[in-house]
């Protein structure tokens, strides 16, 4: 039997219902040529059907497959499905889960040939993506199982289809905590480096779930996930890196495996995670570097990562690692890193930055960092108390000048400063400010007294 051609009105416009009556003709009529023929024909005209006619096409697709056609017919039958399943975005995905598609893939997929088993699983991912709701009805009526089946011996093109499918139903928990039992995390590795940028997203994002778990961040540290995630930030678009940042911080910086961060080359591209113009970057680096520099080897590193951050001419960047290193600056792990890492020469640089907002920043991380003696000769050294003395008559708003006060007088305060000790007793604001300080410094004492008064109360009644 031949394919018959689309059917025509004398206006010469298609007759859909009278085409798609043919359609089922033919698929029913046991000629697998014919049918073949017909459903590369629904392939090609999916996209210009209206929606009835589309609607009873992919009625008539399921109904092909679950007759367990041959190997042809079904691959046909399964690209067509797809492109239909598709059209607008897929709108008719729904339709397709519908009419039974997720019972009739779950009993071809184990029995099918390569070829047709790979079109049939491009149809599944693309149903299973359009249609987001439907992956919870796959996965818990078996499907997950089957997908993990498939994945021993498969060949590159058929894993690259398995991986996208596993990372969007890995999202699911039942289906993470079906990976920890039987057994097969290092699949969802595999779906963090292979596959579509979309595809590896989601599987970054699983793994993150799934390292929440102390069972399940020790199998994907053994699996090699780190490695993967790595990849993931070094080569993935802005939202990737983004996932893969998140998810190395819970997967790898904790415990034991906190020194893999710094092993797999991941600090240079946290620091690089400052450049994106997205509120979640600032805080998850600044979550992983604060947790990081618990590890003396890794402080150093930290630090010069940021320097070369702040040696750039990016504001919004400047500013951010600014913020991370206000944060840093409250664990003593630091200090002994602030010079050689360059840190202390870039601040007194900063201080001279075109962008108000920045020196108001810097200004803030200088007075808090001046606190420390070794701190504060590297400053003296970099040049930093004629900088402080003209934000101090800058005019650049009170939070500087109070700021570069601050500073100030902890540099006075300071024996090996001597060079500069007369010049700053001479000066008023200073003189203004170092009494505010002064009881600011006796209230917090007090705070700090009465708070440890309360816990031992506390203690002691217990």
């Amino acid at each position: 039997m031949d394919c018959p051609p689309p059917v025509r009105r004398e206006d010469d416009e298609t007759d859909w219902a009278q085409a798609a009556r043919k359609y089922l003709g033919v698929v029913s009529s046991g000629d697998e040529a014919a049918a073949v023929r017909a459903s590369v024909e629904v392939k090609r005209l999916a996209r210009h059907a209206p929606d009835p006619a589309a609607r009873l096409a992919v009625r008539a697709l399921v109904g092909v497959l679950a007759r367990s056609p041959p190997p042809r017919l079904q691959a046909a039958a399964s690209q067509a499905l797809c492109s239909v399943a598709r059209v607008d975005g897929g709108k008719f995905a729904a339709e397709v889960v519908d009419a039974g598609f997720f019972l009739v893939a779950r009993r071809l997929l184990p029995l099918s040939e390569e070829v047709p088993q790979r079109i049939l699983l491009r149809c599944l991912s693309c149903v299973l993506s359009f249609h987001a709701t439907s992956r919870v009805g796959f996965a818990r009526g078996g499907g997950a199982e089957v997908i993990l089946d498939l994945f021993p011996g498969c060949s590159a093109a058929t894993k690259r289809c398995l991986v996208e499918i596993l990372s969007a139903l890995a999202l699911m928990r039942e289906v993470r905590r079906l990976l920890l039992t039987v057994g097969k995390v290092e699949y969802l590795v595999e779906a963090i480096s292979f596959g579509n940028l979309a595809s590896r997203t989601r599987a970054a994002q699983a793994a993150g779930l799934l390292g929440a778990s102390t069972i399940g961040r020790s199998l994907l540290v053994e699996r090699g996930a780190p490695l993967a995630l790595v990849g993931l930030m070094r080569d993935g678009d802005s939202s990737a890196k983004l996932v893969a940042a998140n998810a190395l911080g819970i997967v790898s910086s904790i415990g034991h495996h906190l020194p893999l961060i710094h092993q797999s080359g991941a600090i240079p591209l946290y620091a690089e995670l400052l450049k994106e113009d997205h509120p979640l970057a600032k805080d998850i680096v600044e979550d992983v570097f604060c947790i990081l520099i618990s590890i003396r080897d890794n402080a150093g590193v930290v630090l010069e990562n940021l320097a070369g951050i702040l040696r750039g001419e990016d504001d919004l960047a400047i500013s951010a690692a600014v913020d991370v290193l206000l944060a840093l600056a409250e664990y003593k792990s630091t200090i002994p890193f602030l010079k050689s890492s360059g840190v202390i020469t870039v601040l007194v640089d900063l201080l001279q930055n075109r962008n108000n907002d920045v020196i108001e920043k810097v200004t803030g991380v200088v007075a808090q960092l001046s606190y420390e003696e070794y701190v504060r000769e590297g400053f003296m050294e970099a040049g930093a108390i004629p900088v402080l003395l003209d934000l101090l008559h800058g005019h650049l708003g009170d939070l500087t000048e109070s700021a570069a006060a601050e500073a100030l007088i902890n540099f006075s305060e300071d024996p090996s400063c001597q060079e500069y000790a007369p010049m700053l007793q001479r000066v008023p604001e200073l003189s203004a400010f170092r009494n505010h300080l002064f009881h600011f410094r006796m209230s917090q004492g007090h705070l700090i007294q009465s708070a440890r008064r309360r816990i031992e109360q506390h203690l002691n009644s217990q």
